[in-house]
């Protein structure tokens, strides 16, 4: 489970969604769908935590395959759920993800299996938040991990990657992924594929803030880790985007 210093990863296929623990507190980022909520709950007991260890929840972005279980944890805890303000709206909203993506794409076996586990896994009766706080650019938030936020638009337009200056971990969300999401191939770090992707442009453009960050560990929304350089990542996102 533990895939970086005081960083926990659970299976749940190829939703990423990860646990940071600092001094025994801990701090949820992204929530899968509604019906993961069982293997957080699993992987709290296996490291011996509960909910009430839970601080915060950090959402990379509004899409319902990171907020899924996010609202019921904050009901249970009171816990504050913070986003970037420009996703604050659409995090309140129910089912959304990019649609017309996934299902022009239904054809492909990959994808169908996405739309299976979302459904099997209650994408359709995911409880939308009802209350978030918004986040900004460049600022380092009071939890556990003390993250700091990085806004890159793209994907959708309050896409943030959270980084981790101490252990040099970067959680990249989608603004940078390992998976292609329409393929299922695992490979190169990439940006998520245009046709899921609201302004491709932008996220291609996005990737250009992070360059400053040197070595990192990077934890993708989808796929598996990488490590390296931030710039090489970039570079090889870059030379394959789509355009």
């Amino acid at each position: 489970m533990e895939i970086a210093k005081g960083i926990y990863h659970f299976d749940s296929g190829p939703f990423n969604w990860y646990l940071i623990e600092e001094e025994g507190r801990l701090t949820l980022v992204d929530a899968g769908f509604p019906g993961h909520y069982h293997v957080f709950k699993k992987g709290l007991d296996q490291l011996g935590k509960s909910l009430k260890d839970v601080e915060a929840i950090i959402l990379t972005h509004s899409h319902a395959d990171h907020i899924g279980f996010a609202e019921k944890v904050r009901k249970q805890t009171g816990v504050p759920v913070y986003v970037h303000k420009e996703d604050a709206k659409m995090a309140c909203k129910p089912l959304q993800l990019p649609w017309f993506g996934l299902l022009s794409n239904a054809w492909r076996p990959y994808t169908a299996n996405m739309l299976a586990v979302a459904t099997i896994n209650g994408v359709f009766s995911l409880p939308h938040l009802t209350k978030v706080i918004t986040v900004t650019d460049g600022q380092q938030l009071d939890v556990p991990g003390r993250p700091r936020i990085l806004h890159t638009p793209g994907h959708t337009d309050g896409e943030v990657v959270l980084f981790l200056e101490s252990e040099k971990v970067l959680i990249s969300g989608d603004t940078i992924v390992t998976r292609n999401l329409l393929t299922g191939a695992l490979g190169t770090p990439q940006i998520v594929n245009p046709i899921l992707t609201k302004n491709y442009k932008q996220a291609m453009r996005s990737l250009d803030f992070l360059r400053e960050l040197g070595d990192v560990t990077m934890l993708p929304g989808h796929g598996n880790i990488w490590k390296g350089n931030i710039n090489e990542a970039i570079d090889i996102a870059l030379e394959n985007a789509k355009i």
